[in-house]
């Protein structure tokens, strides 16, 4: 990996340095404290649009070129297909060794390595009659399970928490804004945006954001996993958005790919139930 190039900077460009980096960290930071502290997801959307409208991020790059959005999409609906590939129904029954170890190594690797998603039996109440008959006769039947928590008592019992029928439909698409929009500008800003450069030169704001360095690149989309349950998947993601970012140019091409990512993956996860993506 080369040095990192620094320029001299007068103390006008140090200042401006320095409110380029704040503008890209802090929201960041303050991000993942809210996802980490707020359970509530409109709060944490509020929030996020507070900073984006306080630190605007987008003060140091060119105006969204129209022509690079066709190829936003498509990385993005890409990505998706990468997401769910591999544990979609069709696939886990005609090839459930491909899912068991795609789950075992790239799947929460970290905290879980070498172990597939964790099940959760659903409550007795909302179990098919047909269970619910053969345990009551005593027999020997498997339980039904899903690789999330579901609500256990009350009108919501086995629900997951995030479902429209228990938070409502409002709330259901302050979600989806947050995952589409808000997520993938801050996350965008700060991985391609700016960590990529910095992690190249300073001021980062004045390095070519088409110049492609495969270490550094693998590192961002490395750290980019870690933050990400799928880890790999969200490893191919960080690899795809940053080379979009690096071909166009155009930051707006990586979050226009990853807001369309995490969009269709709730309206995947609103047809399915497949709430261990949301």
């Amino acid at each position: 990996m080369s040095e990192r190039q620094r320029e001299e900077l007068s103390p006008e460009e140090q200042k401006e340095n320095g409110k380029a980096v704040i503008a890209h960290v802090l929201p960041f930071a303050i991000w993942l404290t809210m996802m980490v502290w707020f359970s509530n997801y409109n709060a944490r959307t509020i929030g996020g649009l507070i900073l984006l409208d306080v630190f605007r991020p987008w003060r140091w790059y060119p105006k969204m070129n129209w022509k690079h959005i066709p190829a936003g999409i498509g990385v993005g609906l890409l990505i998706f297909v990468v997401w769910v590939g591999l544990e979609i129904p069709v696939v886990q029954q005609k090839a459930p060794m491909l899912t068991e170890w795609y789950d075992r190594l790239l799947v929460d690797p970290f905290m879980n390595p070498l172990k597939t998603r964790e099940l959760y039996e659903i409550p007795m109440e909302v179990e098919t009659p047909e269970i619910q008959e053969a345990l009551s006769m005593g027999e020997a039947v498997e339980r039904t399970k899903l690789p999330y928590e579901v609500i256990e008592e009350g009108e919501h019992i086995g629900l997951h928490e995030y479902h429209p029928k228990v938070t409502g439909w409002f709330a259901f698409w302050v979600h989806m804004f947050g995952s589409t929009v808000i997520i993938a500008i801050i996350e965008e800003f700060f991985y391609r945006g700016f960590l990529y450069r910095w992690m190249q030169g300073s001021p980062f704001f004045k390095i070519d954001a088409g110049k492609l360095h495969w270490p550094m690149l693998t590192l961002i989309s490395l750290f980019f996993s870690v933050s990400h349950f799928e880890v790999g998947a969200a490893i191919i993601c960080g690899f795809a958005y940053g080379l979009l970012y690096i071909k166009t140019r155009d930051i707006w091409a990586p979050i226009i790919a990853h807001g369309t990512t995490n969009f269709v993956l709730g309206l995947y996860v609103l047809q399915y139930g497949q709430y261990q993506f949301w």
